[in-house]
């Protein structure tokens, strides 16, 4: 979500942010806030394209749901002495040789042969769906407590960006 230009920290914030910020350190910069209002008021139905690595097993499942949503299970970095890195390109056509093979042992031969295979994908979600935990945990606990206090324009969520 763009935020626009940092606020730095709101005079009255809790000495609790502060103390958080202070253990950050030199790594806590882009001090900003939303107010509640802002939130919701953001439009979440715009496509952003997450994206991470997959290992071959999990590459063959998501192409065979066309892609459709995202994989199960993937993830930012891998490393190690069996880890093999391939292209997308060439990612592409192990399953198709998967496919084509009766199930069995030859398709148990092929899974474990590039257990160890992976390669970056990309691709495209809602942002409210990207963010479903946020809406799904934390806004109904912000709106609960605006409930309660001064309302949608005073609640606000203050945050800021490391490196």
């Amino acid at each position: 979500m763009p935020v626009g230009p940092a606020r730095g920290i709101p005079d009255n914030i809790p000495p609790q942010y502060r103390q958080f910020v202070a253990e950050w350190g030199m790594d806590s910069h882009g001090h900003s806030y939303l107010t509640l209002r802002e939130l919701l008021d953001y439009d979440r139905t715009y496509s952003v394209r997450p994206g991470g690595l997959l290992n071959f097993k999990e590459w063959a499942t998501w192409a065979d749901n066309n892609r459709a949503k995202a994989p199960g299970n993937y993830c930012a970095a891998i490393i190690g002495r069996s880890i093999r890195h391939v292209s997308t390109g060439i990612m592409e056509k192990l399953p198709e040789q998967y496919h084509t093979l009766s199930p069995g042992p030859e398709r148990v031969s092929v899974l474990a042969e590039h257990a160890d295979t992976d390669a970056r994908a990309t691709w495209h979600l809602p942002a409210y769906a990207a963010t479903g935990f946020f809406w799904a945990e934390t806004v109904p606990v912000l709106l609960h407590i605006a409930r309660g206090t001064s309302g949608l324009d005073r609640g606000r969520i203050v945050f800021f960006f490391n490196n």
